[in-house]
C-alpha cells in the first residue's frame, strides 16, 4: 500500500492523488504542513516540496513529475499518455507545475492561505490583482488549445488535463476562479471534474476555511 504525504491545496498534490485514483491504485493519504514540514517528511525530500509517494518498503518517490513516470511505468491500467503527443503533454505538465504555479499558485496560496493562518494578516490585494491578471493570461492559452483539440493535447484525457484541473480545483475552492469569456477551460474543467476520481477531493475540507459556492457544482 502507498503513502501519498500531501497538503490538500497544494496542485502538485492533487494531480499524484488524481492519479492515483484515475490508475485504481490503493494508498493511503498522510497530511503535511505546507509551511512547514516535520523532519520525517525533510528526511525523505530534504527540498521540502510535495508529494511524496512511498510504499510500504521502498525509498520515497519526490516530485509530481517522478511520480507521474514511475506510475506510467509500473501500472498498465488506463494509461494517461499518448504515444503521439507525450512530449506535449510533459511539456504542459512541466508549464503546470512550474510556470503556472509561479504565476498564480504560489503567490495567491501565500496571500490567502499562509498570511491568514500562518501570519494572521490581511492579503496584499496588489499581488492576488497582479496574480489574477496572470491567471486571465494562462486561461487565455489554455482555452486556445482547448479549442483545437478538446482536450489540453490529442483527443482523450491525459496527465496535462488532471494537472490543469488540479490547479483549477485549488483555485476553485479558494474563490479565485472566474470562467467569464473562458467557455472551453470552464467546460474542459467541468468533464474532468465530474469523473470519479474528483469524488473523495470535492469532500475534503480544511478546517476554518471553506470552498467557494461552486467548488461541488459539475455545472454553472
Amino acid at each position: 500500500m502507498y503513502t501519498l504525504h500531501h497538503y490538500f491545496l497544494c496542485p502538485a498534490s492533487r494531480f499524484i492523488r488524481l492519479v492515483l485514483e484515475e490508475k485504481k491504485i490503493k494508498f493511503n493519504l498522510q497530511t503535511e504542513d505546507y509551511w512547514d514540514p516535520q523532519q520525517s517528511f525533510l528526511l525523505m525530500n530534504p527540498a521540502g516540496y510535495f508529494p511524496i509517494l512511498k510504499s510500504e518498503n521502498g525509498s520515497p518517490i519526490v516530485g509530481p513529475s517522478v511520480i507521474m513516470e514511475y506510475l506510467e511505468e509500473s501500472y498498465e491500467k488506463n494509461f494517461l499518455f499518448n504515444k503521439k503527443f507525450n512530449s506535449e503533454i510533459r511539456r504542459l505538465v512541466f508549464w503546470f507545475e512550474n510556470i503556472f504555479k509561479q504565476d498564480v499558485i504560489s503567490p495567491i496560496l501565500y496571500e490567502k492561505i499562509y498570511k491568514r493562518f500562518e501570519e494572521n494578516k490581511n492579503p496584499d490585494s496588489s499581488i492576488l490583482r497582479k496574480s489574477n491578471e496572470n491567471l486571465k493570461f494562462h486561461l487565455n492559452y489554455f482555452n486556445i488549445l482547448i479549442g483545437q483539440n478538446d482536450w489540453l493535447v490529442g483527443d482523450k484525457i491525459s496527465y496535462a488535463d488532471i494537472y490543469f484541473s488540479a490547479n483549477m480545483s485549488v483555485l476553485d475552492y479558494i474563490g479565485e476562479l472566474n470562467f467569464q469569456g473562458f467557455n472551453e477551460v470552464k467546460e474542459l474543467y467541468y468533464k474532468v471534474k465530474s469523473r470519479p476520481s474528483f469524488k473523495k477531493i470535492l469532500i475534503d475540507r480544511i478546517v476554518g476555511l471553506n470552498p467557494g459556492k461552486n467548488y461541488e457544482n459539475f455545472d454553472y
